[in-house]
């Protein structure tokens, strides 16, 4: 199946619908991560967080013992920044590649309009 990666608005948007379908992201993360660092912009997976509570419930349904584990605070990012990254990844080879570039497209759009209301994401990712 593989994994795919998503946007987490910190609130809805009225009639925006926030899928994107990530699996092009996801298989290409390491090399979209390279382009952003030679283009001097924030790689992808720096905007990656999860609930706490949400990650111990999966790590518990995985058997993790919870008691030696500290999970970190739930970080969102500013919609403007996560917009300086996938503009310059569209711009790279790599960010033009086939299901890459309609992945990014998806981002883009979703970020211009969290940007319009300031409201701020992450992304998470799903198996």
């Amino acid at each position: 199946m593989g994994a795919a990666f998503f946007i987490v608005l910190e609130r809805d948007i009225d009639g925006v619908d926030t899928f994107i379908d990530g699996k092009a992201l996801s298989r290409s993360i390491d090399a979209l991560d390279q382009a952003a660092r030679e283009q001097g912009v924030r790689p992808l997976s720096e905007f990656f967080s999860i609930d706490a509570e949400e990650a111990a419930a999966f790590l518990e349904g995985e058997g993790a013992d919870m008691d030696d584990i500290e999970l970190p605070e739930l970080q969102q990012f500013s919609a403007d920044d996560g917009l300086t990254t996938v503009s310059a990844l569209l711009t790279h080879p790599v960010g033009q590649s086939e299901g890459v570039q309609e992945d990014l497209l998806e981002c883009q759009r979703l970020l211009i309009l969290a940007a319009e209301q300031k409201i701020d994401w992450h992304f998470e990712i799903d198996y």
